[in-house]
Formats: structure tokens, sequence, C-alpha cells
């Protein structure tokens, strides 16, 4: 009961805290779509057109770069991102779209520098915003799971179309992030593409780590799912801890007292689990998670029992002795 209860604690304030996370994402994610919509309407006649006209596309890009780094400044993200449904080379692959992604080059830091992981890169060098190591000109969205189908079910109001990828690793890189895209819809009803953050694992370790007392705690948002994959999801623990992440499918089995036993070939785990929308768009949950190894519970569980029967050993020990004295008199 007293582990289930401090469990519980540690949830509310974990769904708190990334509650508070995924409005603001939602939130900055709904004005960058408006303000960037409000810019391709300005300084676009006929959007269609982009395609294939690099001096367009780049005089597009050129102003967009810059609204786009303050807003992943100002957000609660690791990078920002602008998804424009055209393309440079429209007739050699239909995967590939032109636009903007900028990502801290220290995700641990919020006032770190900017990198340009896609967009042109001589934009993004008179801007002060240096090419990422695994930079690339356009968005193949083969390499962007859940892009294309956001693409396909944008529609307005856009408030009730904000969506999440699934967890994911960028491409090129070992970098594990959950991206949130908003689709940029102009007055007409012309999707111009999808805009929005990212929020990977470096950025969530550093930035959210939950304050508890309680050792060897892990919390997880994750992927709903039968188990619990601790590599798909964002992990934090607490500052000066060490976690280990099962690199397995974590089964789930109940246990007394309403706690949940997630069980590895390696190491176990006991813990609480429970479904969590990150955007309104989103049509499946994701699950928060708090943890503790096995072998702490089991720790936790020792150390009680062993307090249970010093405090009847010494309860029938003066009953005893009452007795005795009792007798004698």
């Amino acid at each position: 009961e007293e582990m289930k209860k401090s469990l519980t604690f540690q949830m509310e304030a974990f769904r708190s805290d990334v509650t508070s996370l995924w409005r603001n994402v939602s939130v900055m994610g709904v004005h960058l779509s408006e303000d960037m919509t409000a810019l391709i309407e300005e300084r676009v006649k006929d959007f269609d057109a982009l395609s294939g006209s690099a001096d367009a596309l780049e005089q597009l890009e050129a102003s967009m770069l810059g609204p786009l780094c303050q807003y992943v400044q100002q957000a609660d993200c690791s990078g920002g991102f602008v998804l424009l449904s055209v393309s440079l080379t429209p007739d050699a692959a239909a995967d590939s779209f032109s636009g903007l992604y900028v990502q801290r080059s220290n995700a641990e830091h919020t006032t770190s520098d900017l990198l340009l992981y896609r967009g042109m890169a001589d934009i993004g060098r008179r801007h002060k915003v240096m090419p990422h190591r695994k930079w690339a000109q356009e968005f193949d969205l083969s390499s962007f799971p859940g892009f294309a189908e956001h693409l396909e079910k944008a529609s307005a109001p856009i408030e009730r179309s904000c969506r999440t990828t699934e967890f994911i690793a960028l491409p090129g890189t070992t970098e594990q992030a959950i991206l949130l895209t908003v689709p940029m819809i102009g007055a007409d009803g012309t999707v111009y593409g999808l805009c929005g953050f990212s929020v990977n694992q470096t950025y969530f370790l550093a930035h959210h780590t939950q304050p508890t007392g309680i050792g060897s705690l892990a919390c997880v948002l994750s992927d709903s799912a039968e188990g619990l994959d601790v590599q798909r999801g964002l992990l934090t623990y607490p500052t000066g801890d060490f976690c280990f992440v099962p690199d397995e499918l974590l089964e789930k089995r109940s246990l007394r007292g309403g706690l949940t036993a997630f069980v590895g070939s390696e190491l176990s785990f006991v813990g609480i689990s429970e479904p969590f929308t990150v955007a309104v768009g989103d049509e499946a949950p994701h699950d928060l998670t708090v943890l503790i190894s096995k072998a702490t519970y089991d720790r936790a569980m020792l150390k009680s029992v062993i307090e249970i029967a010093a405090l009847l050993t010494l309860l029938v020990s003066f009953a005893v002795g009452c007795c005795l004295v009792y007798t004698r008199r």
C-alpha cells in the first residue's frame, strides 16, 4: 500500500509535467502554423508553381528561417520544422518535399546554437544556422513515419489536427524523438504542408527530470502496447541516478494492490501505468509509466516483513514477560 501510494503520487507529478510539455508544444505549433501560412499567402501567388523553382523556394525558405528559429528557442522542444507540399525535383521522387528543420546543437541547453537539419544550406549559413552533420536539402517522407498520413488527414480547424508521430530515430542519427505536426491550411482550403516541433530523448531527460525520494525510479512516455518497450519512448529519471534501459519488450502482469509487474528475460520492474493523450488528433493514446526495479521492490518488501516480524517478536516477548510477572504475583 505504501509503495502504491508513493508511485501514484509520482505518477501525478509526472502526468502534470508531461501535460504541460505537450500543451506548450501544441499551442506553439498552432501559432507557428498560423504565422507560416500567413507568410506563404503573403509572398506566394501560385503555390503549386513553387515545385521545381529553386529561386522561389529559396526566397520563401529564407523568409521562414528566422521566425522558425525564434519559435524553436521559445518552445519546450529540441527542434522545429516546416514541411512544404512542393519539391525542387517534383519528378524525381514523390516522397521528396522541401522545407526547413532546425535543431538545438545541444539539447541539454536551451541557449545552445541551432543547426540546419533540413533545408537549403546557403540560407542557413546566411542566418548563422550551420548545417547539421546529417544535413539533407529536402525531406524524404519514407524516413519520417506518419508525415504522409498526417498530410492526407490535414483539415481545419488546425487546433484539432495536431498529431504526433510514433517514436522514431531521426534519419541518419541515433537520436530518438517524437514529432508533433500541425497542418498549414490556407483560407481557400489549400494544404501547404505541415509544421511542428520535436522532443528528443536528450532534451526530455535533461529538462523533465522528476524530483523524487524513490530510488531507482524511471518515468516513461511510450507508445501504447500490450507490453512496455522502453526503447520506444521518452525516458527520464532522478538527477544523479542511473537507469538501465532493457532492449526488450517487457510483459505486463498484474500484482496485488493495483501494481503492475513488467517482466523481462533479464530484468523485471514494478510500477503503475495509465493511458495518456499527447495531441488531440491522435487516434491511439500513449502510455505513462512510473516504475522501479523488481530488486528494489523486493528489498522494500523484505524490509517490511522484517520490521513486522521484529514488532511481533517484541510484542510476544512483552506479553510473555507480563504473564510471568502476573503469574508470580
